[in-house]
């Protein structure tokens, strides 16, 4: 079988509940048929996350019996207080094959971008105006929680260019600051384009 003929998988593990419920919507949204998409959730944070990931990859592998080659891996996690730079982050995941999706200070600063180019910084703020977002959708509770992304979902269905705004905004938001840096969106963007297939 050539390569081009070959199954894709998109592996994507994450940090957290809400990285998790993000990328299954758009899992959901895109309905990528170019690949086979697993969203794990709950793996720990930077270098371990990323050794997880590894491991994950290693699983699928044998139990689908496939090469490590037809796996792309994708490790989601923010800065946490991470004990050193972003940079060392980055050169640990790519010697291990796996992409870095990463958000500054907190995931839910990429969250905002969805609907405006957002500097908030820290996390009350943040949450406050998630929260207010969230409340805006019928049957939503008044504070943002991080396990629920029901309400963005509802409101991704309703306007998926939502999706589009986030990209734009996250890119922008990620040149204009020292404190929201973004690559998430690149993650976004590879999950698109395998929709396109």
């Amino acid at each position: 079988m050539s390569k081009k003929n070959r199954r894709r998988y998109l592996l994507i593990c994450c940090e957290g509940k809400t990285e998790r419920e993000y990328f299954l919507i758009l899992r959901r949204l895109y309905r990528i048929s170019a690949a086979q998409v697993s969203v794990i959730g709950e793996k720990g944070q930077h270098k371990t996350l990323i050794d997880r990931t590894i491991e994950e990859r290693d699983r699928l592998c044998e139990d689908m019996c496939i090469d490590q080659g037809e796996v792309e891996c994708w490790a989601v996690c923010d800065d946490d207080n991470m004990p050193f730079p972003y940079a060392e982050l980055k050169d640990y995941a790519e010697k291990r094959e796996v992409k870095l999706a990463f958000s500054r200070p907190q995931f839910e600063a990429y969250l905002l971008q969805h609907f405006e180019q957002s500097s908030l910084y820290d996390q009350e703020g943040l949450y406050e105006r998630l929260s207010s977002l969230a409340s805006s959708v019928a049957d939503q509770n008044e504070k943002y929680d991080k396990a629920d992304l029901k309400w963005l979902g509802t409101l991704i269905d309703a306007k998926p260019k939502l999706v589009n705004t986030a990209l734009v905004n996250a890119d922008q938001r990620t040149k204009q600051s020292r404190k929201v840096f973004l690559t998430v969106q690149n993650l976004v963007r590879r999950m698109k384009e395998l929709s396109k297939h």
